[in-house]
């Protein structure tokens, strides 16, 4: 019901509607820009411009909000591996090292990277919101899982338990690539 207001109002370029939006995904869209530049305050501006070039554009072609998303995350990837194509080129410049494969390999080893974060995030984000809320405050926020009991007024074992489920199904969603999970959430 929500993703129907949402449509119906950026096609009507609702600021509400964009306001919305906006709320669902700019924090999201914003730690993917920050794991994948280590920038955060560049990380901000790049979802902020992405935000604001999706509003000045014709919204129309977009037939579900899983589409806008997909191109808000392709956006600021994006825009980030242009910001750090664009660092590469200016260290290149002052340091004249002609290392050129190691560039290379430098933005394929990102771009891979910044595939596996989308993909990542994305199975996060189809976790149940129970599910979902208590894998971010352990694995994204670093709480422990007391502390999230104590908020969430639920017992330790149901924390467990919780956290369990969200690796078993990205384990099995995320299918080989659940290997790489470990370098961006230590621990799970």
């Amino acid at each position: 019901m929500e993703s129907d207001y949402i449509l119906v109002g950026l096609k009507h370029r609702d600021e509400v509607a964009l306001s919305t939006l906006f709320d669902m995904y700019y924090e999201k869209l914003y730690l993917f820009a920050e794991k994948y530049i280590y920038d955060s305050d560049r990380a901000h501006d790049i979802v902020q411009d992405v935000f604001l070039s999706f509003w000045k554009m014709d919204r129309g072609g977009f037939p579900n909000v899983k589409t806008i998303k997909t191109f808000l995350y392709n956006s600021v990837q994006h825009r980030c591996l242009n910001y750090l194509r664009d660092l590469e080129i200016r260290d290149r410049n002052y340091k004249n090292l002609g290392r050129e494969e190691l560039d290379e390999d430098y933005f394929l080893c990102q771009q891979i990277r910044a595939d596996v974060v989308a993909e990542l995030f994305g199975a996060i984000d189809e976790l149940p919101d129970r599910c979902k809320e208590i894998f971010k405050r352990s694995y994204v926020d670093g709480q422990e899982d007391r502390k999230i009991a104590e908020e969430l007024n639920i017992s330790l074992n149901t924390i467990k338990t919780q956290k369990q489920r969200a690796k078993s199904y990205l384990r099995e969603r995320l299918g080989d690539l659940f290997v790489y999970v470990g370098m961006f959430f230590p621990g799970l």
